[in-house]
């Protein structure tokens, strides 16, 4: 089996695709390219705990949100429902190097994506990885308050 080499390198601001509002990925659309870009960022990241496709140079809706060494891969994610419980944090994001924020951000959310294997699903998050996954679909509308 042929190995792919793995060149994805990290955008940084002002990378111009950071500011890009990124694509739905159709249904049969094979996105494990993009993945893989966004893995490797991701993994050999110190500090990363999610990573939006624009960061690794892709205009596709597809996220990533890391905790505790698992990684929640999503596709076409939306959020369907938020606390009004909300908590200020500082943020920081791989792509604004040596920028940080106090964000406020509800402290819980139903996140809605597709797998890569094309079936839907749903995820309650609490807390930092609600925060992460709102901070990573920021990313894909073409903001990032870290950066603002």
């Amino acid at each position: 089996m042929k190995r792919t080499r793995v060149t994805a390198k990290l955008r940084l601001y002002p990378d111009p695709i950071l500011k890009a509002v990124c694509e739905p990925v159709g249904d049969d659309e094979d996105v494990s390219g993009i993945i893989r870009d966004m893995m490797h960022i991701l993994t050999n990241s110190k500090t990363g705990v999610g990573l939006a496709a624009p960061q690794a140079g892709h205009t596709k809706r597809v996220i990533i949100v890391a905790q505790a060494g698992f990684y929640t891969i999503m596709i076409n994610p939306v959020l369907l429902d938020f606390s009004d419980i909300k908590a200020a944090r500082e943020e920081w994001c791989l792509s604004y190097p040596g920028r940080s924020k106090t964000i406020l951000r509800p402290t819980e959310v139903i996140v809605g994506y597709r797998l890569q294997n094309g079936l839907k699903d749903q995820r309650r998050m609490f807390d930092f990885q609600a925060r992460i996954a709102l901070h990573e679909i920021d990313h894909l509308d073409g903001k990032c308050k870290v950066g603002e």
